[in-house]
């Protein structure tokens, strides 16, 4: 018994030890000095309880460097990670997984774009991003001792950042920004399989609801056949950087506190710890900015300052095409623009793979790739097809690059016009919302959006001799609403173009249902700082809302499925976990989607297709509600079925499919069960690691449709994947904080404290705070470190 006790004592004081010791193993240095050489004068960086570091510095200059260095000290294994994708390089450091990425990446040949950039870089711009290289490179070089542990396992030491690896980056976030191109695709195989009049019914209804007039233009039916596979390809996933996301603003009128609120709810795939922005504070002589910022991009991407603040959703402008090239018959190496031809461009790019296996460590993979003087031919790699036609997309950055970004002007503007400006010359294309202190809010919309003179984008379009695009909508065009007498502006991902709109912007866009919610939650005469949090945690379901009225009485007629009718006449609409309502209609309508389009598209393209919720939920409410289309009908059966029937067949599908999941009883079911978010330890995928490396598998709120978003895919609706990845709430009366957190935590080591003590706060939907004043970080400052020439 003695022995026993022992042993157990001995266990006991081994689990407090591995407890102590774990999250100090992989530490970095937060008190005292540190050196930083690329410095002019000395840094102070005040951390506070959640290791929000605020940066004390005498220049911009010397801010952005000290940027640079503390976000390598926390984020090293990330910037790298986001550096190898963007050169097309991911494959060196994690092996196979990494090979789809690279292909896609040199395909578009985003490295030698940005060696083209380079040259064309203003002085300013140029500094900007050289000093945040320069602190980056400072702690590579010389703290190799308190790298993070991740690298050390790969016994890999980051190379020097270049200004080209900067610039790679940020054409990198543009480019997954911009992914409508798929679409483009969808269109042209469904006008092949279903001819113009047929394939028009399925294709995306944009509407903005503050403009009720709005419609999905005419369907171009100018394509060419095609015969494009679905095995995916170089259709490579970049949605964990691609953003949707929520962004809103009152003005003076409409806020309670007599100054402009501004709130902002990034969606992206953030479910790998740390997540993907870092909260963090610049602050010196010329500017006062607290804000999320991007690892590896000098400047913050939400922000305010002492003038302004600022968020940003994805504003789907489209700004690539897709064209149909014809090869000349006579020479099959050249291509023919009308009666003239010309030579097929070839550039090989080798990829290296890491392979355990080779002599060196490294296998390598050749990429042959065809262009055209609108771009790379894509249909040379994971499509086909027919006879002698070839694919090849044309994005326009690389036709407009210019001497800025935007980002630098933005961070110094001290009001929405100089906002504006600096929006203007920014290439992806997002919405801004912007408020200032002398209360303008705005809307404004970025990108290099061409000016198409044949085409709308919506599907690939034959070359001719004439070129399709003469330059660019110009910035003071783009769409944009500056302080309407509503006083409030937002986005959603929704259409934001009039009807009456003179360019072609996109045919892409996401159904409106956040949007309205937005608009029935202003209606509100006065908003407080809170209301607009609480906006951004709201699990109300407006496409619910609007289809109860006719999904109720279609499942009321059947006996059988009387018991989750009355589930969901009971609901509050609201998609929170511990409601059984949600789960029913969530797979209820998943059914009833798959139902609608199975028979005429077959199951593969179906599900493709439905994959793509921005391409069809809104058209498919129009339809339910007319109630007399053909698409109703299951073309495999004798029977011809009406709306009502296939929502019963689908409310039959729901209940088999949610019974296998949580038993027979509808009453028990819970949404949270069957609707889940998990944090990965970025080494250790899965939901394995997730529970013991990472922050866990969490019973979720939310859904595609609410503005608390929680979007999962559709073939794999247990799991969300679009989420928050960070909530802010500006309010610019408020002169101590900003109420924000982020789905992890600042560090990125292995057992951190600072990994996902944030993590918490976004689950359970209540905020956190980013300080603003000098005051409030000295009163909540835990840390200081000086970083010194």
């Amino acid at each position: 018994m003695k022995l026993l006790k022992a042993i157990v004592v001995l266990v006991i004081l081994a689990v407090i030890g591995l407890a102590l010791w774990l999250p100090n193993m992989d530490d970095y240095q937060t008190t005292g000095e540190m050196t930083l050489p690329a410095l002019q004068q000395p840094v102070t960086v005040h951390r506070d309880d959640f290791g929000i570091p605020y940066i004390y510095a005498e220049s911009l200059d010397d801010a952005i460097t000290a940027q640079g260095f503390i976000v390598a000290q926390h984020r090293l294994f990330q910037m790298e990670l986001y550096r190898q994708i963007a050169l097309g390089r991911l494959s060196e450091m994690i092996g196979e997984r990494g090979l789809d990425s690279d292909r896609l990446i040199r395909l578009l040949d985003i490295p030698g774009i940005a060696d083209k950039q380079l040259p064309l870089l203003g002085m300013e711009e140029e500094n900007f991003f050289q000093r945040y290289i320069n602190g980056v490179n400072a702690y590579i070089s010389d703290h190799g001792a308190e790298h993070p542990a991740m690298l050390k396992l790969m016994k890999r030491t980051p190379a020097p950042w270049t200004l080209k690896d900067i610039v790679a980056l940020q054409l990198f976030q543009v480019w997954s920004s911009s992914v409508n191109w798929k679409q483009e695709l969808m269109n042209q195989q469904l006008l092949d399989l279903l001819g113009p009049e047929r394939a028009a019914q399925l294709r995306a209804l944009n509407i903005n609801p503050d403009d009720p007039a709005t419609e999905a233009h005419a369907p171009q039916t100018e394509g060419m056949a095609l015969a494009l596979q679905h095995d995916g390809g170089l259709l490579v996933d970049n949605s964990q950087f691609a953003m949707g996301s929520n962004a809103w603003a009152s003005g003076s009128r409409k806020s309670a506190n007599g100054a402009p609120i501004l709130a902002n709810d990034p969606h992206i795939d953030a479910r790998n710890l740390p997540g993907i922005w870092h909260p963090m504070g610049l602050i010196t002589p010329q500017v006062r900015a607290v804000g999320g910022a991007f690892p590896g991009s000098p400047g913050l991407g939400n922000a305010r300052t002492e003038h302004i603040a600022w968020g940003a959703t994805n504003g789907y402008a489209d700004m690539i095409d897709l064209y149909i090239e014809q090869v000349d018959p006579q020479n099959p190496d050249n291509y023919l623009e009308g009666e003239q031809s010309f030579p097929f461009d070839l550039r090989e790019e080798v990829i290296r793979i890491s392979d355990s296996e080779s002599d060196n460590g490294f296998r390598q993979e050749k990429l042959l790739v065809r262009e055209t003087r609108r771009g790379p031919v894509i249909s040379d790699h994971g499509m086909s097809t027919v006879a002698d036609k070839v694919i090849s997309l044309r994005w326009s950055v690389p036709e407009m690059l210019g001497e800025e970004w935007g980002s630098r002007r933005l961070l110094m503007a001290t009001s929405v016009n100089e906002a504006m400006a600096a929006i203007g010359n920014m290439p992806t294309p997002l919405n801004y919302i912007v408020v200032d202190t002398r209360g303008n809010i705005a809307r404004i919309s970025s990108g290099y959006v061409p000016l198409r003179v044949r085409g709308d984008g919506s599907i690939p379009l034959p070359v001719t001799s004439e070129d399709s695009w003469a330059g660019r909508i110009p910035a003071n065009e783009m769409p944009m609403q500056v302080n309407p007498e509503r006083d409030w502006v937002g986005s959603a991902n929704h259409r934001v173009t009039p009807k009456d709109y003179p360019y072609s912007y996109s045919e892409y866009a996401s159904p409106s249902w956040r949007y309205r919610r937005l608009v029935e939650l202003f209606e509100k005469e006065s908003i407080t700082s809170d209301n607009h949090w609480d906006f951004l945690v709201d699990n109300k379901n407006p496409l619910a809302e609007r289809l109860m009225p006719i999904i109720l009485p279609a499942l009321e007629a059947d006996p059988e499925l009387r018991e989750i009718a009355g589930i969901l006449r009971q609901w509050d609409l609201m998609d929170t976990k511990e409601q059984a309502a949600p789960a029913i209609f969530q797979s209820l309508f998943r059914h009833f989607a798959l139902r609608v389009f199975r028979d005429e598209l077959g199951e593969e393209l179906a599900v493709e297709y439905l994959k793509g919720y921005y391409y069809w939920q809104e058209h498919l409410v129009y339809k339910i509600e007319a109630n007399g289309t053909t698409w109703f009908d299951d073309g495999t059966t004798a029977k011809v079925e009406t709306r009502d029937d296939l929502f019963r067949l689908a409310a039959h599908d729901a209940v088999a499919e949610l019974s296998s999941q949580l038993g027979r009883n509808p009453h028990q079911w819970r949404w949270g069960e069957v609707h889940t978010v998990s944090f990965f330890h970025p080494l250790v995928p899965g939901e394995t690691g997730a529970k013991w490396l990472g922050g866990g598998v969490n019973p979720a709120d939310g859904s595609g449709e609410t503005l608390n978003r929680a979007l999962y895919m559709f073939d794999d609706p247990q799991h969300s994947k679009i989420i928050d990845s960070t909530r802010v709430v500006m309010d610019l009366s408020d002169p101590h904080k900003i109420e924000g957190h982020i789905p992890g935590g600042v560090s990125e080591r292995l057992f951190h404290r600072h990994q996902k003590d944030s993590l918490p706060l976004w689950l359970e939907g209540r905020p956190g705070y980013w300080w603003f004043s000098d005051q409030a970080i000295a009163e909540h400052t835990r840390d200081t470190v000086i970083l010194t020439p």
